[in-house]
């Protein structure tokens, strides 16, 4: 970040939080997005807690994490990318 606000001073940059692929504690049991979190509201940078959105999305669908991507449980099918960006472009209209 310190490098694109350095270089694109007039940049409006977004941080949006990983897929959801169910496994967020490391083997330390710490939690990355909780940890980048902390950062990001340190220093005030625009965030989009996507995870979060997706998991409410795929609650009112009556839908788990488990039908919008693949077998490997990180990355997502063509619906899993549509929430996404459903997610994306509700945060861009408000």
């Amino acid at each position: 970040m310190t490098k694109l606000q350095k270089e694109l001073p007039n940049a409006k940059n977004l941080i949006i939080s990983p897929n959801p692929n169910g496994k967020m504690d490391n083997s330390l049991g710490l939690n990355y997005i909780q940890a980048s979190e902390q950062v990001i509201k340190t220093n005030k940078w625009a965030y989009l807690n996507s995870k979060e959105e997706i998991e409410i999305k795929l609650k009112k669908k009556s839908m788990r994490l488990a039908d919008i991507v693949t077998n490997d449980n990180i990355h997502p099918i063509d619906q899993g990318h549509y929430i996404w960006f459903e997610v994306i472009e509700e945060y861009f209209k408000k």
